[in-house]
């Protein structure tokens, strides 16, 4: 295996939070994290950069923190992509297997593949990523890989990714106004799918729900592979801001009274809890209230219905609700509320659960936690895409 350049660097740039994580592979080709940052997000609203500066800025710090921990200079990354504007729609394609012994080749592999990406795109958006889902080989479906197969007819069906060009060109900028070079872009669902579930969960069905600052992100897998993508533009500020106008309290304290009081599913609070009072600091130099903790979440908990009633119509809409047989895998920061798994296996009627990254040595506490699905999930994409090259046709096939 190529050692030129055995670190992996994984980017994500999120709304509320920028993430780096940093790995090296070691003399057993095994990753290992040696370095992560982690720095407020400026410049982004709804995972769009709207202040180019503002963006770099949060971007710089973020990698120097991670630099600091490694002990190395980051020239090159894995970057995220995501946002209200991502929009996935399935398609098909079929060749025939020309060559005389009917053998499949690379060739014919990545014909299929661009056969099936030949859809019409509006003109202010681009084709981002094209994910194989399965192939067929003369009416035999389920394939994985039919690479080395007979046959005469190839079919494939895939699952195409698009974005309005400017957005993807924007968050390509600011990395590369940072002075990092982006390797490639992935689409953050499937990355933190990457770092989160079993090959079991993918096969038999589950939805992956990334609950961001200001989108929640849904990917369905069924059969090894993605088969549905929808983003919705309300996240955990929305939790923040329903404090803050709630209780007449700036933004910096509602954020504080949600991370260290704050549950979405009220009959989750103890008596004492439900109780038990908290002070409420107000806005022009007014003194704080008392608030007990109940109110609190009856604030938050029409919020968390929200989004997953959302969820629930868009998964009843393509016609999965039967088809999610392993559950719901939540990730990111707005996960982390209490109660949000016990929200979503009540509004979903599935089994829930967080997803915390695994599968990598080195500083495994550190990226222990769905904040860092993400861009541990870009790390394993690249590490993949560069050091696992056998398949490339059946990698990320960006124009």
């Amino acid at each position: 295996m190529p050692k030129q350049n055995p670190q992996v660097v994984g980017l994500d740039v999120g709304t509320s939070r920028v993430r780096v994580v940093l790995a090296e592979v070691n003399n057993q080709d095994l990753l290992e994290i040696v370095g992560v940052g982690a720095n407020d997000s400026k410049g982004l609203r709804k995972g769009v950069v709207v202040n180019l500066d503002l963006a770099v800025e949060s971007i710089k710090r973020a990698v120097e923190m991670a630099e600091q921990m490694a002990g190395f200079t980051v020239e090159q990354a894995y970057v995220g992509l995501a946002g209200a504007h991502i929009k996935g729609m399935n398609s098909r394609g079929v060749v025939a297997v020309s060559r005389r012994n009917r053998e499949i080749c690379a060739d014919d592999i990545k014909r299929v593949i661009d056969q099936a990406r030949a859809v019409s795109v509006s003109s202010d958006r681009e084709i981002i990523d094209v994910v194989p889902q399965e192939f067929t080989v003369d009416e035999q479906d389920g394939i994985g890989d039919p690479l080395g197969m007979l046959g005469m007819r190839l079919e494939v069906a895939v699952h195409i990714v698009t974005s309005p060009i400017t957005a993807k060109q924007n968050i390509v900028t600011s990395v590369n106004r940072s002075g990092i070079i982006v390797l490639d872009t992935v689409l953050e669902p499937l990355a933190a799918a990457a770092a989160v579930l079993t090959e079991e969960e993918r096969e038999y069905g589950t939805a992956l729900i990334d609950i961001g600052g200001e989108t929640t992100k849904l990917a369905i897998f069924q059969r090894g592979a993605i088969r549905h993508i929808a983003v919705f533009p309300v996240g955990g500020n929305h939790f923040t801001n329903d404090i803050a106008v709630g209780l007449r309290t700036p933004v910096p304290e509602a954020e504080r009274i949600k991370r260290q009081s704050g549950c979405a599913l009220s009959h989750l609070l103890t008596e004492n809890e439900r109780q038990s009072m908290l002070e409420i600091p107000s806005v022009g130099g007014q003194p704080a209230r008392p608030l007990s903790r109940y109110t609190l979440c009856e604030i938050l908990q029409p919020r968390a219905e929200e989004i997953f009633c959302q969820i629930q119509d868009e998964i009843q809409r393509v016609g999965y609700e039967r088809q999610i047989s392993s559950g719901v895998v939540l990730t990111g920061g707005g996960c982390l509320l209490p109660g949000i798994p016990e929200i979503a296996e009540q509004i979903l009627d599935l089994p829930a659960r967080r997803g915390n990254p695994q599968g990598v040595g080195g500083l495994s506490e550190e990226i222990s936690s769905p904040e860092y699905a993400t861009a541990l999930g870009l790390v394993l994409s690249g590490y993949k895409s560069k050091f696992n090259s056998s398949n490339s046709y059946l990698r990320n096939t960006n124009p």
